[in-house]
């Protein structure tokens, strides 16, 4: 009958003091951010009193011992942090409410009959990784700072359309959360997630006093992000430098939803590993100098759903030379490098190549493989300036060719000279650098003996007698000597190709004759057209 009487009186009290100017507060809402047992408490409620001078006072009661825990003044905040120490045991059943003073009014916001222990609303979920791949989006979540298992909600909805639900939950685990949403390929989706904690089910009974945290920021899922296409490269050279403008296009607009980035792996500098950009870059340009050298550079796309496959460019070094200078001298003014590599098949760059900040090429050059070529760049850095100042190939020693020329081919023969071609000498069968093609011609028993440019590959051959059998043999020759030969043989043509002295005399008396014949028919025709005019006439 007492409580009944002191709730008629609340009611009665609180009607009266909201028509003389003072509104209660919403109920108070109480609770903590983990399981952790030591974790402390915020109480927050709304204020509905339009009033300026108010302040408002948090009361919480033991409904099972009968006596006040807290009257905390929180003057005119609507939040009051609750240590625990102040709150003792928060097993228990506890009223909780708000008291507003206006002025000499006070009124009371409805009572909230709760465990504590049971009140934990965890922080909204933060996506850390997206990642997009084959209509699967797995998530990766951060976990709770007490590590606890979680039951997750999670929606999502193409653009302009419903949302649609799914729970999950969580192992206890200091790792971080995930989960794997099945979507549509070419779609772009919205996401949120919220989550809630698993409480103790023989104290935490009642699901409604169970918190769910807030909703994470919606969160745009574009599409999986394709390899960035590269505009073809602009390239400038001077004294040594090559000055390289890159450029590359746009994703598309579906890949581009929340942003696109690029990581940069260069490598322009021989005597250095490759330098991955700290930063990334939202630009998609990029310009440097590089070396004469082979330089590499890589572009990955990166949006928030994940990287694409490395689009890897690599230019070219300049083409080899056959021969060149003896190496530069070098201040120590310059940091210097020096590459070097054996020449594949004589001609082709290897994948992995010899660098070295401090070798000479005097360090170099008689540790190597002999009678092979390889190739040596030297380049120099100046505040930041990359220049190559030589490039050449050399042998530790040389020796001779131990091939002949291929192909030897007879052509355009006449009575009096022809043709001779040939294919040169593969460089990795010369063992040395080139000197000339030696041709040896033989015929009538006297030889001649001819020298070609290296870079030659046919020679005609002059003052030959006619209908008579020559022989041809070619080598190539090294400071080391010359190679093995190459032979073939041929024959001149008897006489001058054409008609003969004889054939010419009776074709022009064949003309003459028939010149002849034509000019007397003319003049028959008109003898015999003049008489028939004479006849004719009176």
């Amino acid at each position: 009958m007492g409580i009944r009487v002191a709730v008629l009186l609340l009611v009665v009290s609180v009607s009266l003091t909201e028509a003389a100017g003072c509104i209660p507060t919403t109920s108070p809402w109480c609770y903590k951010n983990s399981t952790l047992p030591e974790e402390d408490f915020m109480c927050k409620w709304d204020k509905r009193n339009p009033k300026e001078n108010q302040t408002h006072t948090l009361f919480i009661w033991d409904s099972e011992k009968k006596s006040l825990i807290m009257c905390a003044n929180s003057g005119d905040h609507s939040e009051r942090y609750i240590f625990l120490e102040e709150l003792g045991i928060t097993s228990r059943n506890m009223d909780i409410w708000v008291q507003t003073q206006v002025g000499n009014l006070t009124c009371n916001s409805s009572k909230i009959s709760v465990i504590l222990e049971c009140l934990v609303k965890y922080s909204a979920p933060q996506i850390t990784r997206m990642k997009r791949s084959a209509g699967t989006l797995s998530l990766k979540l951060d976990k709770p700072k007490d590590s606890k298992s979680v039951k997750y909600e999670i929606r999502w909805r193409e653009r302009s359309s419903e949302w649609q639900n799914a729970t999950f939950e969580t192992e206890d685990s200091t790792s971080q959360d995930s989960y794997k949403l099945h979507l549509q390929k070419q779609t772009i989706y919205h996401i949120q997630l919220r989550r809630q904690a698993k409480l103790q089910p023989h104290l935490c009974k009642d699901s409604l006093q169970t918190l769910w945290s807030d909703w994470s920021p919606v969160v745009d899922v574009p599409l999986e992000i394709s390899l960035p296409l590269v505009r073809p490269l602009v390239e400038q050279w001077t004294n040594g430098t090559r000055h390289i403008n890159l450029t590359w296009d746009e994703p598309s607009a579906e890949e581009s939803v929340g942003g696109v980035w690029y990581k940069l792996s260069v490598n322009v500098w021989p005597c250095e590993k490759p330098k991955r950009k700290e930063k990334p870059t939202l630009d998609r340009t990029y310009k440097t100098s590089i070396t004469y050298s082979e330089a590499r550079i890589s572009i990955i796309a990166t949006n928030k759903v994940g990287s694409s496959p490395p689009r890897e460019i690599i230019i070219p070094a300049v083409k080899h030379l056959s021969n060149c200078d003896k190496p530069s001298n070098i201040t120590q003014d310059y940091q210097t490098c020096l590459e070097w590599y054996k020449l594949e098949n004589g001609e082709t760059r290897p994948s992995t190549v010899n660098s070295s900040g401090k070798k000479s090429f005097k360090d170099i050059e008689k540790g190597v493989e002999k009678f092979v070529r390889h190739y040596y760049f030297l380049h120099i850095m100046r505040k930041k300036h990359l220049q190559t100042v030589d490039m050449c190939p050399f042998y530790s020693e040389q020796g001779a060719p131990i091939k002949g020329p291929g192909n030897v081919n007879i052509s355009n023969v006449t009575h009096e000279s022809s043709v001779v071609s040939w294919l040169s000498i593969p460089v990795a069968e010369q063992r040395g650098f080139l000197l000339h093609y030696l041709i040896w011609i033989s015929g009538q028993g006297n030889t001649t003996l001819h020298e070609v440019q290296a870079n030659e590959t046919s020679f005609k051959i002059k003052n030959l007698h006619p209908g008579t059998s020559y022989t041809v043999s070619i080598a190539g020759e090294t400071m080391a000597g010359k190679g093995p030969n190459s032979t073939v043989n041929f024959e001149t043509h008897s006489e001058e190709m054409g008609l003969s002295r004889q054939d010419q005399t009776i074709l022009i008396v064949c003309v003459v004759a028939l010149l002849c014949t034509i000019i007397c028919s003319v003049a028959v025709r008109r003898g015999n057209r003049r008489n028939r005019y004479i006849s004719a006439a009176p």
